[in-house]
């Protein structure tokens, strides 16, 4: 079975570290066990209690990818320490006389890990996973089909903008942009994890980046990353102001009534102001 941390979701390895050091500073040394699985290793131990010697460890067959363990999500831990006192460690790997591993359990709960040891079918206290998509894989299943195409958003959590041009920090007005679209999924990255929130029809929300993915607008809410296109409403950019259509465009070269006021456009799609008209009204372009 694969014991390489270096396998599995980069922000499981992050806790995975942080996980280990602040156990060792109470005390409780541990060590990490079993990480991702391939088909036939979780086949090999779906197989232990049923068709092979040994006690059922696992509900989940290879082939169904219902292990967390198959999507790089959960790794196991045990102790390294002795705990009966005999000198010797190795067979204490799995001793939970001493309650060690509900503390280790707390200890990951707090850095936003879940724990297997509250599962009801098969407690599992070794067994740490991330909880972004529920206590089991149909999500990730749904989602993405495959390990393959799961595995390829990884590196947009690693660094979310890596991929991205023309990032601007921008504002909105009072009201801030209005959602078009009847549901807008709101995502961690442009390219990232669905956060499972939406915004709605109709509802106002204030951007405060703005940055093109693919060819393809998105704004960055409080709450996360936002396609762009299902947007409407003012959007000040490098000190200026521009007006926002549905389908990212925008309004330019023309006067136009927006909320019950005439504003002037140039051009290039930016709000005229007073220091930009001349005396004799010719406007200054920027």
């Amino acid at each position: 079975m694969g014991r390489d941390i270096t396998q599995c979701h980069p922000r499981l390895q992050a806790k995975a570290k942080e996980l280990i050091s602040i156990c060792a500073s109470q005390g409780i040394h541990i060590k990490i066990g079993e990480c991702f699985r391939t088909v036939a290793e979780q086949d090999a131990l779906y197989a232990q209690g049923r068709t092979k010697p040994g006690k059922k460890v696992t509900n989940a067959p290879g082939s169904s990818y219902s292990s967390q363990h198959q999507w790089g999500i959960a790794f196991d831990f045990y102790l390294k320490m002795d705990i009966d006192g005999d000198g010797g460690t190795s067979d204490d790997a799995y001793n939970d006389s001493k309650g060690h591993f509900k503390k280790v359990a707390a200890i990951a709960k707090d850095l936003g890990l879940a724990w297997g040891g509250d599962w009801k079918s098969i407690v599992d206290k070794p067994h740490l996973y991330l909880p972004d998509w529920g206590s089991g894989t149909g999500i990730l299943k749904q989602q993405y089909g495959t390990f393959e195409n799961f595995k390829k958003t990884w590196q947009a959590e690693v660094n979310p903008l890596a991929a991205v041009t023309e990032l601007k920090e921008v504002k909105s007005g009072m009201h801030g942009l209005k959602v078009l679209a009847s549901s807008l999924i709101i995502r961690k990255s442009p390219d990232g994890v669905d956060t499972g929130k939406r915004y709605h029809e109709g509802q106002q929300v204030q951007p405060i980046r703005k940055c093109f993915y693919k060819g393809a607008p998105w704004f960055e809410t409080a709450d996360g990353w936002i396609f762009g296109k299902y947007l409407e409403g003012w959007v000040l950019q490098d000190s200026k102001w521009w007006y926002m259509l549905e389908g990212y465009t925008y309004v330019h070269n023309e006067l136009r009534m927006i909320d019950g006021k005439y504003y002037c456009f140039d051009y290039e799609g930016w709000m005229l102001t007073s220091d930009r008209i001349k005396p004799d009204g010719e406007v200054i372009l920027i």
